[in-house]
């Protein structure tokens, strides 16, 4: 029974010292951060111009909040930016995955076809987010550019064929 009491005091203090430390022992400020803080700090060092940094903190966020539409999206911009066109694509479609209403993301999906030269999957996407936002001028505009592309090439290829008058 003494023996028993012993350890049993042994334990608590054990217990009491893993308390302790864990208030007094040092986290980096940066592992101690929420989402917000990881989605801000990526929105910022985008607007500096530094990508591969701002893809790292999007990923953050999303590890603390895998459904967050809108850091999809900011990551597949990233992505795009850094010439990561097929990862970008992912992201965008996470997004609309979780919000088919996200005007933005079907743009920015269209962008990056655009960018890979699929022009009538570019003008299907700008057509959702037309579709969605209909005062969505910026992506009016590319859909009208991009459908005037894929109407030219339909119709020079017809035109280059030879008329065979009876």
């Amino acid at each position: 029974m003494i023996a028993n009491c012993r350890w049993q005091r042994v334990f608590m203090a054990m217990v009491a010292l893993a308390l302790v430390w864990s208030f007094v022992a040092p986290v980096s400020a940066e592992e101690n951060q929420t989402f917000l803080y990881w989605f801000m700090k990526g929105y910022d060092l985008c607007n500096e111009g530094r990508y591969e940094d701002s893809l790292e903190a999007y990923n953050r966020a999303l590890m603390i909040n895998s459904s967050d539409d809108e850091a999809w999206n900011n990551k597949g911009i990233d992505e795009g930016l850094l010439g990561r066109y097929d990862e970008a694509l992912k992201s965008f479609e996470n997004a609309i995955a979780i919000n088919q209403s996200y005007a933005e993301a079907w743009y920015n999906m269209g962008a990056v076809y655009d960018l890979q030269g699929y022009s009538y999957t570019a003008v299907q996407a700008y057509k959702m987010a037309t579709q969605i936002n209909p005062e969505y001028q910026k992506a009016w505009e590319r859909r009208n550019v991009n459908t005037d592309v894929v109407m030219s090439r339909s119709l020079s290829c017809a035109c280059q064929d030879q008329i065979t008058y009876v």
